[in-house]
C-alpha cells in the first residue's frame, strides 16, 4: 500500500508515511547542512523560510508519491528555532491544507494547536501584505484549543490550515525543520478534498 495511516485527527490532521519516504528526508536533509541558519539568524527565538533552487525542488516533488496524487508544488523548509512562539494564524490567503514533512523534530516539546473561527473572531487579522491571515495580539492563555499534536521526526501530514493553528517552541531546546508542500490550485481544494486524493476517504 502506498500511504499507511498513522493517526487520523481529522479535521485537523492526518500523520502518516508512505513508500521510500526516507529519499524525501535525505534531500531535505541536504538543504539543511547547506545552509548555516545559527550564522545568518544567530539568536534563538528566531523563524525563517528556507526557500530552495529548482533543482531540489524538482527531486522532493518526485520522491513524494503526492505529487502523484495532487499537483503540488514545494513552498520551502521552515526552521523554528528554541523559545520561539507563532501567533494563531491560516496560511497564506487561500491555502486550505498542506503536505509537512517533518524533516527535524528533535523532542516533544513543540505543540501546534487549533482554534475555532468562533472563538478568535474578538481579533482583528493581520494580512502581512498578502501573505498570511493572522489574529493581531492573539492570546494564547485565553483560548482552549480545539486540538493540540506533536509532530514527530520522520513522518508526514496532512495539515489543515484552513483553521486557525499556533505553535509553541518555547519549551523547546532544539530548533525545529519542517518542510512544506502547498497546492498548485488553493481555492479548489481544501483538507477532506486532499484527504480523499490521498487515503480515498
Amino acid at each position: 500500500m502506498k500511504y499507511q495511516i498513522i493517526e487520523d485527527c481529522s479535521p485537523y490532521y492526518i500523520r502518516f508515511t508512505h513508500t521510500d519516504i526516507n529519499k524525501v528526508f535525505e534531500i531535505a536533509n541536504t538543504v539543511l547542512e547547506r545552509n548555516s541558519f545559527d550564522r545568518v539568524y544567530g539568536k534563538e527565538g528566531k523563524f525563517t523560510h528556507c526557500k530552495m533552487d529548482k533543482g531540489i525542488m524538482d527531486k522532493l516533488l518526485q520522491a513524494t508519491p503526492v505529487s502523484e496524487d495532487m499537483d503540488i508544488y514545494v513552498n520551502g523548509m521552515f526552521v523554528t528555532y528554541p523559545g520561539f512562539y507563532y501567533r494563531a494564524h491560516k496560511d497564506a490567503l487561500n491555502h486550505k491544507f498542506s503536505i509537512n514533512y517533518t524533516v527535524s523534530i528533535l523532542d516533544d516539546k513543540c505543540i501546534t494547536s487549533w482554534y475555532s473561527d468562533k472563538d478568535l473572531e474578538c481579533y482583528d487579522i493581520d494580512y502581512l501584505g498578502g501573505k498570511s491571515r493572522e489574529a493581531k495580539g492573539f492570546d494564547k492563555t485565553k483560548h482552549t484549543p480545539l486540538k493540540s499534536m506533536t509532530a514527530v521526526q520522520g513522518e508526514c501530514i496532512l495539515f489543515n490550515t484552513e483553521i486557525f493553528h499556533d505553535f509553541d517552541n518555547t519549551q523547546s531546546t532544539n530548533k525545529r525543520a519542517v518542510l512544506t508542500l502547498r497546492s498548485t490550485t488553493p481555492d479548489l481544494y481544501y483538507f477532506e478534498d486532499a484527504s480523499i486524493m490521498l487515503f480515498g476517504r
